[in-house]
């Protein structure tokens, strides 16, 4: 009898054990995803995603972008578990509508097939900084797709602002060309590179 307890209870331990999977910190810096174990989670542990969530717009005259960000909690990539902002954009240029996923952001469970995707948060100015980024402040960096063009694929920089009283996100965005091609390469239907561009909390 005591022998059969013995191996319930070793078999309760083992499942247990194989069932638990390490969570690291996706602001440790010690980390990378590249390495990080099958099966773990990559956790947003101090809700810096949080912040970034929401729909945001920028307006230049009648060109405008709007983005909308949700977090989804422990999504599967594959791999691993991961806390993941993901989202839909509407591209309007000279008051015509050239691109609209905002539709993206009503399904987190899409993850990173979404057109904006991406958990990297940051604490330095080395990688597409804003022009009054602050080394040590907290940043984003996703990824953006140009989806009428595909091989187009961006980085979309984010850095929090609060200007007269209302959150807002400063933001360097710069388009690249991911396929093979000789000549030049075509043009993305989003601009290639906007600068310091401030999305007003909505």
């Amino acid at each position: 009898m005591k022998k059969i307890i013995f191996i319930a209870v070793f078999i309760v331990a083992l499942y247990n054990c194989k069932a638990q999977s390490p969570i690291l910190n996706m602001e440790d810096t010690n980390i990378t995803k590249s390495k990080a174990p099958n099966n773990s989670y990559y956790k947003d542990v101090n809700n810096t995603l949080n912040t970034f969530e929401g729909t945001w717009l920028y307006i230049n005259g009648n060109t405008s972008l709007k983005i909308k960000l949700v977090k989804s909690i422990k999504f599967f990539n594959g791999k691993f578990y991961e806390d993941l902002l993901s989202g839909g954009y509407q591209y309007i240029k000279d008051g015509v509508e050239k691109i609209n996923t905002l539709s993206d952001a009503n399904d987190p469970s899409i993850g990173r097939n979404a057109s904006i995707r991406g958990n990297n948060i940051y604490n330095n100015c080395k990688h597409l900084p804003v022009n009054d980024c602050v080394e040590g402040e907290k940043n984003l960096d996703l990824s953006i797709n140009d989806i009428p063009l595909n091989g187009h694929i961006g980085d979309l920089r984010l850095f929090k602002r609060t200007i007269n009283g209302q959150q807002v996100l400063k933001a360097n965005m710069v388009m690249n060309y991911l396929r093979e091609i000789s000549g030049r390469a075509p043009d993305p239907t989003l601009p290639w590179r906007i600068k310091n561009f401030v999305l007003i909390k909505q």
